[in-house]
């Protein structure tokens, strides 16, 4: 009968990887606790963050030369410290699933823990630094021992590391900050949301036009009672369409003329594109029994009176408010040096000044597409392009091994 390997003798195994596990969580709970649930913001922030990151390398590379013989490296450099190392980072990770992040109702306890901002906690700090130690020591015993085989491999780990290193040092230089500008106006301040701290951009934009094209406005029946909408999962719900018909309950809908900016004068609406005028369309419902109602319905706006038709005792017809298809906001941005360049810009197409990603963010929703503000959002975030190194090498190490492995299976066959 085999004899049971005592523990802590080499070589380290899964049990010691649980005990080193559930040891790193337990310091990192007590560690929050005893510091009030202050958590690691502060370690991580610039430029501590450059320290803290350089530390880590430096620790790597010293464990790598002189630590070949302790038992913790060997074990570092393991399978089973790999996964142990993996399943503590998802374990914390998954306390973000159990408890609201920054959150100020949370309970004093839930706070003190760490749990209410688990990614600035120590727990946190400390699976991950397990995880970059293993995975760091993995890929320089590798790269030591190079061998074209395990270049997939030495690349794919490279890359994963550089993500991990660059996400959890680099988060805390992401500005993410939002500038408001009136049409006509120019500026070069803008206001971090979280914080309402106030910095002063290295270049100001000037909001020449604000331009917000809709889709048509949509019809539904309410309920008179209630208030609330029938909208039987999109069923009676319908877009407008300039003779569009259709069945909303009991009702058949048609659609006998569709203004799409208009104002009201006596029991009519005429076109008008005035501030604050409103779509409005002229219907016929008739339902089941062949009773017949006709009238106008009109979402109305921040100036203009909403109207329903009301089809019986029981239910209502409304206009429900346009829904936004693309807005634009047509700037000209300054630059010291430079000559100011015109832009349209769109949702989900940025541009690029200074260091900067300018996005088109919002706008006065209360005005719709008669606002004359634009909220533009400006991103910087100098380690992105480390993360996007990493990731590159991952897909390169990924290629290079199903290259590899293709062409060995290709060989075994021929050898068959």
């Amino acid at each position: 009968m085999k004899s049971q390997k005592p523990i802590w003798e080499r070589p380290w195994k899964y049990k010691e990887g649980i005990i080193v596990s559930i040891s790193l969580l337990l310091l990192g709970f007590a560690m929050e606790y005893a510091s009030g649930g202050l958590g690691t913001a502060m370690l991580v922030e610039y430029p501590f963050n450059l320290y803290f990151g350089g530390g880590i390398v430096v620790i790597l590379l010293i464990l790598s030369i002189i630590g070949k013989k302790w038992a913790l490296v060997e074990w570092l450099e393991s399978i089973p410290a790999a996964i142990c190392s993996i399943a503590l980072l998802l374990i914390v990770t998954m306390f973000m699933g159990f408890t609201l992040q920054y959150d100020d109702s949370s309970s004093e306890l839930v706070r003190k823990l760490g749990l209410s901002h688990v990614v600035t906690s120590w727990p946190y700090l400390f699976a991950n630094l397990f995880l970059l130690l293993s995975l760091g020591l993995v890929t320089i015993k590798n790269i030591k021992s190079f061998q074209w085989h395990k270049a997939g491999f030495i690349v794919s780990h490279l890359g994963l590391w550089i993500v991990l290193f660059g996400a959890n040092f680099g988060s805390s230089q992401l500005e993410r900050l939002q500038m408001e500008i009136k049409e006509g106006g120019i500026s070069n301040k803008a206001i971090n949301p979280s914080t309402n701290t106030v910095y002063e951009m290295p270049f100001a934009i000037r909001l020449e036009d604000f331009i917000l094209e809709e889709y048509n406005p949509k019809l539904a029946v309410v309920s008179n009672k209630t208030g609330k909408l029938l909208h039987g999962n999109g069923k009676n719900i319908f877009l407008i369409d300039s003779a569009a018909t259709a069945n909303l309950l009991d009702w058949q809908i048609t659609v006998e003329e569709y203004i799409y900016s208009s104002a009201k004068a006596g029991d009519k609406y005429f076109f008008n594109n005035e501030t604050g005028s409103a779509p409005s369309v002229l219907v016929k419902a008739v339902d089941k029994n062949g009773l017949t109602v006709n009238g106008w319905v009109s979402c109305g706006s921040f100036n203009r009176q909403y109207e329903a038709l009301r089809l019986n005792d029981n239910y209502s017809l409304v206009m429900m408010f346009p829904e936004p298809k693309e807005f634009t906001s047509e700037i000209v941005v300054f630059q010291k040096d430079e000559k100011p360049q015109q832009v349209n810009l769109q949702v989900n197409k940025p541009f690029s000044v200074e260091g900067w990603k300018i996005y088109q963010l919002s706008y006065d929703s209360e005005l719709g597409r008669w606002s004359d503000v634009s909220v533009i959002e400006a991103i910087r975030d100098p380690w992105l392009p480390l993360v996007y190194i990493g990731i590159f090498l991952m897909l390169i190490g990924a290629v290079y091994m199903f290259w590899v492995g293709t062409k060995k299976q290709d060989q075994s066959l021929k050898d068959k």
